[in-house]
């Protein structure tokens, strides 16, 4: 667990001064010039004229809108969802700066150490259980080995394991006590109070945040065919674990993305686990879960490409339409992203395992770009001899452009190549203003919607 480091006045002088907000900020979306200011539309709030301003003089920010203000480490914390002590040790990084050496802590510091150290305790101790649960399953050991071809080394590099009967009266007998279990969520509580496993008869998951601390798991089934048990559980929203934000085997694939600065995006745990194993450590996943902007925003800071790996199937050509909607919303001039549609019954883990890492790696080069995408779901069933469809294919591109909200040259080519195929001309005066906000909301939703349908 990284330990909480007191920062003086003089250390935070010094990055506040040093780190380059502009830059920073200009990482993520376009800043115009407008006199000594560079201007954008907030990313905090909804609007239509820009009054978010950054100042490199002062090295700061200020929306006139919303009043959202503050410094890099303010920035990396409200657009970022990062604690203060996570924004400094970022900027730190990114700044070149070593961190202090400070053994004092606060008590406030003591507190908030001891209490997620609790967490942490309670699921490694739980992982230990797991991995030597897999030992005593030889169903579980036939599944992972034998029909997913795993071996050791990636059993254990990925901390696999195994949950039969549950975990919590064990744990619980020793030091943890149930209430440590249910808010780590390894345990449940029925209405009548009873406290039950969350997790039992499963293949176990451990899930890791960024800087590599276990912070949930994913369980799968064991048994084949479970009547009402659904295949895969995650677990619950805890004060560590938030579904939306993390992404399975990030802290591992983090190097190699930086390396390369291409992510891939796959849909299950095994397909991340396979292709790891293959050799392709770029991969990683949601948490069984749609795909949400914070997720993209989250990977653009270490790649400027990410490929989606989707079935080639009608699920999978929606499934990718959510994922480009979810992209435009994160798109900036120099990033852009890829879609790759695999055979009919092929995901990931069976195609590499099938074809090898090369025509893996073959099949990432060729995937179509998110303007072939965006351009096959306007044109289709577009005739240009019918007005009204003309205008049905209109009304798609327009939303397709309105969501293109920090990438003007991306936005640019877009229209024009709209315009190319549609026949019409696509009066951008006319097209409705989405929201500047890129956090997933209920807007966000209605917009994908509208997208996608």
């Amino acid at each position: 667990m990284t330990k909480y480091i007191r920062f003086d006045d003089d250390f935070l002088d010094r990055l506040r001064s040093t780190a380059d907000l502009p830059m920073l900020i200009g990482r993520e979306m376009e800043l115009k010039r407008a006199g000594q200011s560079l201007v954008a539309c907030c990313p905090f709030h909804q609007e239509k004229t820009p009054s978010f301003h950054v100042s490199p003089q002062k090295n700061t920010y200020r929306c006139w809108g919303c009043g959202a203000r503050g410094d890099a480490i303010e920035w990396l914390r409200k657009r970022h969802h990062m604690s203060f002590h996570e924004a400094v040790v970022h900027l730190a990084g990114v700044c070149g700066i070593k961190l202090p050496v400070d053994d004092r802590d606060s008590e406030d510091d003591k507190a908030q150490r001891k209490h997620l150290a609790t967490f942490y305790q309670v699921l490694k101790e739980a992982a230990r259980v797991f991995s030597r649960g897999l030992v005593k399953s030889p169903t579980a050991r036939a599944y992972l080995k034998g029909k997913r071809g795993l071996t050791d080394a990636t059993i254990e590099r990925f901390g696999l394991g195994v949950v039969a009967k549950g975990v919590v009266d064990l744990m619980a007998s020793s030091t943890t006590g149930y209430d440590a279990l249910l808010a780590s969520g390894l345990a449940a509580q029925r209405d009548d109070g009873e406290i039950y496993d969350r997790f039992r008869h499963r293949i176990m998951f451990p899930i890791h945040n960024e800087s590599g601390n276990l912070i949930g798991f994913a369980g799968r089934s064991i048994i084949e065919k479970p009547d009402k048990t659904p295949k895969y559980i995650n677990s619950p929203e805890t004060e560590i674990f938030h579904k939306g934000r993390e992404l399975y085997a990030l802290h591992l694939a983090k190097p190699t993305i930086r390396s390369e600065r291409v992510a891939v995006i796959v849909e299950g745990y095994l397909d991340v686990i396979s292709l790891h194993q293959a050799g392709d450590e770029r991969a990683v996943a949601p948490m069984g879960t749609t795909l949400t902007n914070l997720q993209v925003r989250r990977l653009l800071v270490h790649a400027d490409t990410i490929v989606f790996a989707f079935d080639g199937d009608v699920a999978g050509r929606k499934a990718a339409l959510t994922a480009a909607a979810v992209m435009l919303d994160e798109m900036k001039d120099g990033k852009s992203a890829r879609f790759l549609f695999l055979p009919e019954n092929e995901d990931p883990d069976s195609f590499v395992r099938s074809h090898g890492i090369e025509a893996w790696h073959a099949q990432t080069e060729q995937a179509v770009p998110l303007s072939a995408v965006l351009t096959d779901y306007v044109a289709h069933n577009l005739d240009r001899n019918v007005p009204e469809s003309q205008v049905k294919a209109a009304e798609k591109a327009k939303a397709i452009l309105a969501r293109i909200q920090h990438a003007e040259l991306f936005g640019r080519a877009m229209k024009a190549k709209l315009e190319e195929i549609i026949g019409v001309a696509l009066d951008s005066t006319k097209i409705p203003i989405a929201s500047c906000d890129p956090t997933e909301s209920k807007h966000d939703t209605q917009r994908r919607k509208r997208l996608c349908c």
